[in-house]
This record gives structure tokens, sequence and C-alpha cells, in this order.
């Protein structure tokens, strides 16, 4: 079932939600929804079958919360394109490739290989999981690492650390409450950039990949302060679009790789920083202008300049300005 909403500038969210006692509904729908695979089932007890999924989608990014348990699972899985990242809330299953053979219960979290094909077995599943274009992570990597986006794979399911696996769960967390359990229909450009670049920020810093070897490539070279202040006009005149580090370097007539050592030099923050740092301040002109009888709001705000979340909105701002954007927008109510 898709839902999408009809406000100006806005962007839909594809949901999918299915609530089933039918192993072959429950079967049907994650293959649809992202993972090809023959699956086979054992049930000795039809009554106790459950199966719950939840899906959210926008731009190509997926989030799903799926819970299903009454029967063991196995399957055949082809190659999972584009990446898809999972963590497990319950259950316990055995995934095995032609590499390796990965044990996964609660707390764990693994990424379906991209390239192999996996057998796979689970007795009861909880996951959360999310799913990235490759377009994206591709990006994101050229534009943050150097590599060449070709070149990007990843090389193993298991994440590269324990740090690493808890700040992908908190995220993977984080992304399905705003998407899924929101239930929203519909969200702002800038809180879809966000929410991408959050998700393809961990996928690469989680999982090992070839950006992680890529000590070898050559120093990004000098930019003048020119340079640098002709890409910091063009984040201040395109603050409240979507741009990315690629089209502020374009602006710029350099590398993003060069920009992103050059913004530290001159700023101490990298670009997408400084950019977050102009959104910010437009956020609050808007609330230090808005009148008594205006309707605006901080969660509104928030969304506006690109915040997702209008806590982590409210910590920024505080640290920044000192008040809560509660109290720029109504003053009266800080006496």
């Amino acid at each position: 079932m898709a839902a999408t909403g009809d406000l100006p500038g806005m962007i839909p969210v594809e949901r999918a939600e299915l609530v089933t006692r039918d192993m072959d509904q429950v079967s049907a729908l994650i293959r649809d929804l992202y993972i090809e695979h023959d699956a086979a089932f054992s049930c000795p007890d039809p009554e106790k079958v459950e199966g719950v999924v939840r899906s959210a989608t926008v731009s190509g990014l997926n989030a799903s919360l799926v819970r299903y348990g009454g029967f063991d699972y196995a399957a055949e899985v082809q190659p999972v394109n584009p990446p898809l990242a999972v963590m497990c809330t319950g259950g316990s299953g055995v995934i095995t490739t032609a590499r390796e053979d990965l044990r996964v219960g609660r707390g764990d979290v693994f990424l379906a290989p991209t390239e192999l094909r996996t057998s796979t077995k689970v007795d009861r599943g909880a996951h959360a999981s999310l799913q990235v274009p490759w377009g994206v992570l591709r990006s994101r990597a050229g534009e943050r690492d150097g590599v060449p986006t070709a070149d990007l794979r990843f090389t193993a399911m298991t994440p590269v650390s324990a740090t690493a696996k808890r700040v992908f769960a908190r995220t993977a967390e984080f992304i399905c409450g705003q998407l899924v359990t929101s239930g929203v229909t519909e969200t702002h450009p800038l809180v879809v950039q966000e929410l991408t670049a959050l998700a393809a920020t961990v996928f690469l810093d989680t999982f090992p990949n070839s950006t992680m070897t890529a000590a070898y490539l050559p120093g990004p070279g000098w930019v003048p302060t020119a340079t640098v202040r002709r890409a910091a006009g063009f984040i201040e005149a395109h603050a409240g679009q979507p741009i990315t580090l690629h089209e502020i370097a374009a602006a710029a007539g350099v590398t993003g790789r060069a920009l992103q050592y050059a913004f530290r030099r001159h700023f101490g923050v990298t670009p997408t920083g400084y950019l977050r740092r102009i959104r910010l301040e437009r956020a609050h002109q808007d609330l230090a202008s808005a009148g008594p009888a205006s309707d605006l709001t901080v969660k509104a705000t928030a969304h506006r300049w690109g915040w997702a979340s209008q806590s982590r909105f409210t910590v920024a701002y505080q640290q920044r300005f000192g008040v809560l954007p509660s109290h720029t927008l109504r003053p009266e109510a800080a006496r």
C-alpha cells in the first residue's frame, strides 16, 4: 500500500505495511521490497504463524521493520542490490556464503552480501534494515574520501568494530523512527538529503569496503582563498536547496576532496558542516522574525532547514545561540 502527499515542494514517502499469518505473503513482500530469493518453510502449527512488515521508501532510501515467527524459514538469496544492512532486534539464524558462515542474533548487525549468493536459515526473526542506492553511496564515498566512484565495493558482512556496530544500530533506529514508525507520507527535500547522507555515511563507516584502503590516493593540492570564498558564497546562496559537495566543488572549480581540506583550514569545518552552520543561522532568522500572530513552529523550521529530528535541531541551536529555539520564537515564554 503506497501513500503520497501533495504539499508543494514535499517529497512523497512510499509506505508498505503487512500483518498476516500467510508465510507466502511475508516472503513475497520481502522479495518485492529488497531481496530476490527462493524460500522454503517448515511450520508445525499454522495458528502460531505471525508476520509483520512495515516499510518506508523515499528517493531510493528504504527503512523497514520486520518481525516473523511460528515457522522455520530457509532461503537461497541472490546478491542484494542496492546494499542492504540489517540490525537484528530478535530471533536468530545462520547466513552462509562461499567465504563464511555468520551466526546472527539479537543485537547483531550485518550487511547482506552484494556480490555473493547466500543460504539463510532463520527460526524466527525481528530486524530493522536500511537500504541505500549505489549512486548515493558512491557519491558519498567520492565526496568524502576522494575514491573513484566506480571502484566502491563492500568486502565483508560484519562491522569493522563494536563501536561501529553500535553507531549503526542507533542510526538504524533513528531513521526507522523518522520514516517508518512516524507514519509520515511526505517530507521536506532537505530532510531527505540529510537522512540519505546519514545512512550512506554509516554504511561506509560500519562495513569493510574499498574506501578504507584509500591511503594511497594523492594529496588534494592547494586551494586559493578566493576559491574557498566562491564555494562559501555558493553555499550561502543555495542553502535552502538540497545541494551536494559535488555541486559546491563544481561551482568553485575544484575537486570535492580538495575543498574538504581547504574548508577545514579556513573555517574549521567541512563544506557540509559550513552548510549546516548557514542553515542554522537561517533557521534562527526565521524564528526571530516571526511575529506574535505567526503560526510558525520549531518543528516546521527544523524541517525547513534540514533537521529530521527536532531534538537534534534544538541541541545544535542551543549550542550555537545559547537559547532554546522556542525562546527565540516566543520570547515571552522565556520570561
